[in-house]
Parts: structure tokens; C-alpha cells; sequence
């Protein structure tokens, strides 16, 4: 009941933002992509092809994006677009004069084109901007139908005037987005990977030891969370075996695990926890032997630098985001839960059900399934 009332209220900011007079209408184009910072690693290298695709057509190149990746886009991106407009997700969510402004300044450019390349679309973030912006050309995807909630239902009814769709599933979400703007642009994309240039990154953060493996505890979703204790467990056999000193990240929501890694570990540590940006975090992780963490977008971070990963999962999403196809990174090694993996083994095709969220807890993975990877697959010094 909440969640409609939620619902009727930013109706009712969209139609408000939606009146009174604009600017003349113009050769104008709005990208959107509001969803978070390992979603923009697997797209971001696709945004100049479709800004390129635009700007020789005569379009003047909007993007519209998530604030929480800001220095992101700012470090590596920041000339593809001729005008950027970031949003704060949560204020976006929650303030409901900030929302209107928001969308009040996108209705106002008069936009003649507006991509949303997003593939779990949300009525309420992404799609609002898009409803917004009023352009007389709307290209999206078809929409992941668990990011629709029941109530919700054919909301994007005639919402856009060009739908792309890829019925095969699963499919690794880089590849979705190389067809997608393929789909746009009409041409091939060269585009292999998600590998940032060196040449790019920031100097790294001053007390770094000479080997390290960087450990990432932590999730902004409560329910992908692997036990601290697991992780202290692999991270003992990375100083015992390799010596590797651990290096502890994460951001400011992530404290309750920082903090109890710090406290429970008992062999040499670097807590750089809410101290790094995200230009410096992928520093950091450019020059780590390895990474430990769970399904957050750390690993996407780390697979943009070369850093060997290895990831807890639990299935959900299977080959979506994880785990990557060798030729778009070869070192990342991915953990589920035995069950998961002996149904995985049982069946020719991924089981359906795979495709979405699967309520596995992530603590269904064992430590000693990470070691044995890491026995396998890092090299002794």
C-alpha cells in the first residue's frame, strides 16, 4: 500500500514537472543510465559509439546519470558527452521537490531523442526521465520483467516508440549492451571488454605494501552478504600461503563489516574502508595480487583493471554478471553453493529460474571452495 501511495505521489511530480512552457524543439539527444556503478562498467565503453553515432547525425549529446559513479564517469568519460546532468538516486527517491526539479529540467531541454539502454528499466528512476523528457524518438529495451513489480504492470504501455529485444537468455550483460548499440548505431562495436587504460588511473594511495590482495566485505544489499568470518578465514591462507598483506575496502555503508574484518583479524592489515574514492579504488585494485568479495560492483571494478577476482555468488542472474566469458576477462573465478553448482551440472540449459534472484543465502558458500580456487588458479610467488 505504501509503495502505491509512493507511486501516485511521483505521478503526480512527473505531471507537475510536465507543464508550462519549454524551449523550441532541437536536434537534441538525452542518454540515460541512473542504475549502479558495475552496471556502467559493462556499458560505459559503448557510450562514445552512440554518442559518435548522434553527433554525426548533427545531435547535440546529453547524458544523464547516477551521482554515486560520478567520479567515475568524470575520470574516464567526461568528454563524450556536450552537457552532463547527474541525479542523487536516493534524493531522487525521497524528495519529492528535488525529483520534480530534476524532471522539470529535462522536460525543459526539449530533447528530440532519448535512449534508455538500461535493461532492468524502473518506472520509477530511469523510466520517469525518459516520460520526462517528452522526445518524439524513445529507444529502450525490453524490460526485464522481474524489475516490474505486479502493481506495475504495462506502465511503459506506448512509452517508447522503438523497443530492442534479445530473447536469448542467459546472456552476459556486456554482450547485451554490444548488441544494443549495434541495434542503434547500425554497425558493428568493437568493443572486446571492459578494460580501463592504465595510463588513466590515479596515483596509488601512499602505504600500500609491495604484495597485497584488496578484501571487500561488504554490499549495499542485505541480502548478498558472505559471513566476516568466511573472508577472514580465506584471507588467513593468502598471508599464510602467499604472504599477501590484505588490504580492506569499501564505502561509508559498508563500516559494520570493515569493521569487524579489522577486529577479528589477526595478521598485518591496511584499512583503507571510506577512505579511497572510486578513480583511487581502481588504482588500488590495478596493483592487488587478487580480489575477495561478493557479488557487489567491486568486482566489476576490479575486471576493468586486470585484477584476478574471486567472487561469492549464489546463482541469481546466472551468466548475466557472473560469471565473465574468459575473452572478456580471464582471471575471474566465481563460488556458488554446491546446490547451486550440482543443478547447474545436472541440466544441459541453465534452469530458468536462474534468471532472476534466487533466495540462496550467499553464506551457502564455503570458504574452502574460494581456497581451492585460489589454489588453482594464483600462482605462488
Amino acid at each position: 500500500m505504501l509503495n502505491r501511495l509512493k507511486g501516485i505521489l511521483y505521478d503526480g511530480a512527473l505531471l507537475l514537472a510536465k507543464t508550462g512552457r519549454r524551449s523550441r524543439p532541437a536536434h537534441r539527444l538525452l542518454i540515460v543510465r541512473t542504475d549502479e556503478i558495475g552496471d556502467y562498467m559493462l556499458w560505459r565503453k559503448f557510450l562514445p559509439l552512440i554518442a559518435k553515432h548522434y553527433r554525426a547525425a548533427g545531435y547535440e549529446v546529453h547524458f544523464l546519470g547516477n551521482s554515486s559513479w560520478q567520479s567515475i564517469y568524470e575520470l574516464l568519460d567526461h568528454s563524450v558527452a556536450d552537457q552532463t546532468i547527474w541525479m542523487h538516486k536516493t534524493a531522487f527517491k525521497k524528495n519529492l521537490h528535488y525529483r520534480y526539479q530534476l524532471l522539470k529540467l529535462v522536460y525543459g531541454y526539449s530533447y528530440e531523442t532519448v535512449i534508455n539502454p538500461i535493461f532492468s528499466r524502473d518506472k520509477r528512476n530511469d523510466d520517469a526521465i525518459v516520460r520526462a523528457a517528452g522526445a518524439r524518438y524513445r529507444i529502450g529495451m525490453k524490460a526485464n520483467p522481474e524489475a516490474v513489480k505486479p502493481y506495475e504492470r504495462g506502465y511503459d504501455h506506448n512509452l517508447f516508440t522503438t523497443l530492442f529485444d534479445y530473447p536469448e537468455k542467459p546472456l552476459f550483460e556486456f554482450y547485451r549492451n554490444r548488441l544494443f548499440t549495434e541495434y542503434i548505431t547500425g554497425q558493428p562495436a568493437s568493443v572486446e571488454n571492459t578494460r580501463v587504460q592504465p595510463q588513466l588511473l590515479p596515483a596509488l594511495p601512499a602505504g600500500l605494501p609491495k604484495q597485497y590482495f584488496v578484501v571487500f566485505p561488504g554490499s549495499r544489499s542485505s541480502a548478498r552478504i558472505w559471513d566476516v568470518a568466511h573472508f577472514i578465514t580465506v584471507s588467513n591462507y593468502l598471508f599464510e600461503t602467499y604472504g599477501y598483506t590484505a588490504v580492506l575496502c569499501g564505502g561509508p555503508g559498508d563500516l559494520p563489516y570493515t569493521q569487524a574484518f579489522e577486529t577479528l583479524y589477526r595478521h598485518p592489515l591496511v584499512n583503507l574502508s571510506g577512505k579511497t574514492s572510486l578513480p583511487q579504488l581502481l588504482s588500488v585494485l590495478s596493483a592487488a595480487k587478487c580480489l575477495l568479495s561478493v557479488d557487489t560492483g567491486s568486482v566489476h571494478l576490479a575486471a576493468a583493471v586486470g585484477c584476478t577476482v574471486f567472487g561469492v555468488f549464489n546463482g541469481s542472474q546466472y551468466k548475466r554478471f557472473a560469471p565473465y566469458p574468459t575473452e572478456v576477462h580471464r582471471q575471474f573465478y566465481a563460488a556458488y553453493p554446491q546446490s547451486v553448482e550440482q543443478e547447474l551440472k545436472a541440466s544441459t540449459t541453465v534452469p530458468s529460474k536462474y534468471e532472476f534472484t534466487v533466495p540462496v543465502s550467499y553464506n551457502e558458500v564455503q570458504p574452502e571452495q574460494l581456497i581451492q580456487l585460489i589454489q588453482t588458479h594464483l600462482t605462488l610467488p
